[in-house]
């Protein structure tokens, strides 16, 4: 049993704490404004484009923009999860939960790839930049995950055995 966190734990919870204040307020506003959201023009390519996709009409593109701002909110529940198991982790001295983990930043994965071919045909560059910021920030999290879990295996993994007799001979190279 590990006294603290480890590095992918905490980078986790400092990343949850910029998704779950912007995205949950970003979906709370998309679901409770009277225009659905198209106020932002992030939400609103966004919504257009799935539009434009599926070639849907006006009830379609207000689901759209719904469901998209949905899973927005989502994956600003489950940050929030995230955070709440970091700090009850650090008080209890216990392990943070992977799963719990892997959800977040597979909801938020997901919702930033959803969201980044409409943000880039919009060829807003304080859009684009925003939009690869978040990507940067949830691509980083998976990887720091992935690099621990490796060398989890790793280490957990016996030494490989040496061949009998191999020990004391020189290394020799081929003539």
């Amino acid at each position: 049993m590990r006294s603290r966190p480890r590095l992918g734990a905490a980078n986790a919870a400092l990343i949850a704490l910029y998704f779950v204040p912007v995205w949950g307020a970003e979906a709370v506003r998309a679901l409770t404004s009277p225009f659905y959201g198209f106020d932002d023009p992030m939400h609103a390519a966004a919504a257009s484009y799935v539009r434009g996709v599926f070639d849907f009409g006006l009830p379609g593109l207000l689901r759209a923009s719904i469901v998209l701002a949905t899973i927005k909110l989502v994956a600003a529940a489950a940050f929030l999860a995230c955070v709440i198991d970091f700090a009850r982790a650090l008080l209890v001295r216990r392990e943070v939960d992977r799963v719990t983990l892997e959800t977040a930043l597979a909801l938020a994965g997901g919702g930033v790839l959803l969201l980044a071919l409409p943000i880039l045909g919009t060829g807003d560059g304080g859009l684009i930049r925003l939009h690869a910021t978040e990507l940067l920030l949830v691509v980083g999290a998976i990887t720091v995950l992935s690099v621990e879990r490796h060398v989890e295996e790793r280490a957990a993994r016996p030494p490989p055995a040496a061949e009998p007799g191999a020990a004391g001979r020189p290394i020799r190279a081929a003539p």
